[in-house]
């Protein structure tokens, strides 16, 4: 993306800059001076500072001032390599060239040059192999020189003197992005500055006062980008009729609980929204066992007692399964048709359900990435639920909106989102928070315990006594069979253990590379008591709802992250009963990160909490996942440690959209240029 729009020429015509140069840079997808300017140093060599062979033994990295004054060739045949001889005045050293012998060309008998590298001592003198120099010369003033990262056959001389040359050409061509008031009020620097200073700072404040400013735009226009898709959203008007709620007042009365005050003014916050005329776009988000479900399904009762239809998408056909049980056994006090549609359902079944789909004869289909599919089409979609929303990408969720006119969102989540990401990434979004626990449920106790066979055969005596009163056991392994790292317990080999240990109980096995049919056909097992044992992987994290689990043992527990740990603490413990999740790691090979992160999880249950401390520990990609879709893609900013900008630049592009939505006002026309840049770069990915 070139976010400097009005240097689109192209890198070939810069001195210099010859095909086989023009093609090393565009393999990197650098093909203008703008996208040039953009690739930015992964840090920065201080030669401001030189030392003494002597002082640079053992230091990461040094600049040695120094005299060439002897070469020699070493060893035979093809291991044959150039050894430079240096001297810093009183010390000498050697430069080892390995497949470098054109060095001895460029470094001269006699001559001074700043050496640059991570230098030892070994046999009997100052040695350094991976270097680089400069040469030393009445005009060279010292500075902070940039390294690039570097793909196959780009060198750093290439990208820092094409980058030096641009500077020195386009540098007053450089406009700035942002609004002037901004940058003056927030103290930011000139674009023309921030740029250079983050290739060739003047000194080290520089840099971090040119990082700041280029954090703060990146964040602006990422908020001006939610504002934009906001303001598009709730333009859309809609008609829905207006319903007495006989339906959800039915199931309500039927409930054998009533619902919390979080949860009457969640629905309450939705309801409004449903029955607006602008159209919902919402995220619920709130701890594991908080009581979502029953929220979002009484928000569905309304919109099909107007006559519209609903769909409620979940990621897994277990936990899709698991939904649409639940929902037609609550759902039978009112006439309300439901279907099922996931990738597995046989030919026949699934050509009778998107018929009835098209005519209008389901009211709500519950299924997994099947609903948004080519060959589904709705009658009059009115509602979409989305659970378990951050394991579905951005497209996904587009897809299953647009099988209708003007089709209300919400999106749910039990793993709760930092506050510095729910704005970076659902700042167009209505949030309802849902902050508290259902009556009566007991708080899980979380144990952690070393990984010795002694007190294993304790715990495994104590589980027994829990399964003969009724209770379930889950273990989780982080890999089905044995990978690379064979000290890890998979679970093929310690699911054959757990048979024979406890035999008497029943024991199934679940994973990702099993069927869904089979994976429910354990489910159900597992919930009629036949397995009183379930060894699984991580595919119970999400949705697994056993009322007679209670307890959760988690095998290398360490290898996870907080708020997983934490989803898999929510398969237990719901219903009234006293549950467990014992944690089991090898103290003697934990990390200090990894001590931090079970002493959290041990000491703390809300959700919320430990989401933060996780996102702190991990960063935002890791919390998220790899699969994560929607992450805005950053060059500095950082979510973790940048939290303060984010801040700043969302109340400052929510004040500029508020006064000029189509950024038309005069001192805003660079900053739309930018902005409708940006767009294109987004519409391209």
């Amino acid at each position: 993306m070139s976010i400097l729009n009005e240097l689109n020429v192209k890198v070939e015509t810069l001195k210099g800059v010859g095909k086989r140069a023009v093609s090393i840079l565009n393999r990197a997808n650098i093909y203008s001076i703008g996208e040039l300017l953009q690739y930015f140093p992964r840090k920065f060599s201080d030669r401001t500072k030189t030392c003494t062979l002597e002082e640079a033994v053992n230091r990461p990295e040094s600049t040695v001032v120094a005299m060439v004054v002897d070469y020699r060739m070493i060893g035979r045949g093809y291991r044959k390599f150039l050894k430079i001889l240096i001297n810093d005045g009183s010390n000498y050293g050697a430069l080892i060239c390995f497949n470098r012998n054109f060095l001895k060309n460029s470094l001269k008998m006699g001559e001074k040059y700043y050496i640059t590298g991570k230098f030892s001592f070994n046999y009997g003198e100052y040695q350094c192999s991976n270097f680089e120099y400069e040469e030393l010369s009445d005009n060279y003033t010292p500075r902070l020189v940039p390294l690039y990262p570097l793909i196959s056959g780009m060198t750093q001389k290439l990208i820092r003197n094409s980058v030096e040359y641009s500077l020195q050409k386009y540098y007053n061509s450089i406009e700035n992005d942002l609004p002037a008031r901004l940058i003056a009020k927030r103290g930011l620097l000139n674009k023309k500055d921030v740029i250079k200073n983050l290739h060739y700072p003047d000194s080290l404040e520089r840099f971090f006062h040119a990082k700041k400013s280029f954090i703060y735009e990146e964040f602006f226009f990422q908020q001006l980008f939610l504002l934009n898709r906001k303001n598009k959203i709730s333009n859309i008007s809609k008609s829905r009729k207006s319903v007495k709620f006989d339906y959800k007042n039915k199931v309500l009365s039927a409930l054998p609980f009533k619902l919390t005050e979080y949860q009457e003014k969640a629905l309450e916050e939705i309801e409004k929204d449903l029955f607006s005329r602008k159209v919902m776009s919402r995220l619920a988000q709130g701890d594991v066992g908080c009581g979502k479900t029953i929220v979002a399904l009484l928000s569905i009762l309304s919109v099909i007692e107007s006559g519209e239809q609903t769909a409620y998408m979940a990621p897994t056909e277990v936990l899709a399964r698991q939904h649409y049980d639940n929902i037609k056994r609550i759902c039978s006090v009112v006439d309300v048709k439901i279907g099922f549609l996931t990738g597995n359902v046989q030919k026949k079944e699934r050509e009778t359900v998107l018929s009835d789909l098209a005519n209008g004869e389901i009211d709500l289909i519950v299924g997994t990435h099947s609903l948004f599919s080519k060959d589904a089409v709705y009658k009059n979609l009115g509602y979409v639920v989305i659970d378990e929303q951050q394991r579905f990408g951005v497209e996904q969720r587009l897809n299953l909106s647009s099988k209708g006119e003007q089709v209300d969102i919400l999106l749910m989540t039990a793993t709760p989102i930092p506050q510095s990401l729910a704005l970076a990434l659902y700042g167009d979004l209505e949030l309802t928070i849902m902050k508290g626990k259902i009556s009566g449920r007991i708080p899980v106790k979380t144990w952690v315990i070393d990984d010795d066979e002694e007190r294993l055969k304790k715990m495994r005596r104590w589980l027994k006594n829990i399964l003969l009163e009724n209770g379930r056991g889950i273990f989780v392994y982080s890999q089905i069979e044995e990978g690379d790292n064979s000290e890890l317990k998979n679970l093929e080999e310690e699911y054959s253990k757990l048979s024979k240990e406890f035999s008497q109980f029943g024991t199934g096995i679940i994973h990702s590379r099993m069927t869904s049919t089979a994976k429910d056909e354990i489910i159900e097992k597992f919930r009629r008591g036949e397995y009183k044992i379930l060894a699984a992987t991580t595919v119970v994290e999400v949705g697994l709802d056993i009322p007679d689990a209670n307890v959760i043992v988690v095998e290398n527990a360490e290898r996870y992250g907080l708020s997983t740990l934490h989803q898999l603490r929510g398969r237990v413990g719901r219903n009234n009963r006293e549950a467990y999740m014992i944690l089991i790691s090898k103290f003697s090979d934990l990390s200090e990160e990894g001590k931090k992160r079970l002493e959290i999880i041990k000491n703390s249950t809300d959700g919320f909490a430990i989401a933060e401390q996780d996102l702190e520990l991990r960063g935002p990609g890791d919390f998220l996942g790899t699969k994560q879709s929607g992450l805005p893609k950053f060059k500095y900013a950082d979510l973790k440690t940048d939290f303060e900008i984010l801040k700043d630049a969302k109340n400052d592009a929510e004040n500029i959209f508020s006064n000029d939505p189509n950024l038309e006002k005069t001192e805003n026309i660079n900053t739309k240029k930018a902005f409708l840049e940006r767009l294109k770069f987004k519409a391209n990915i």
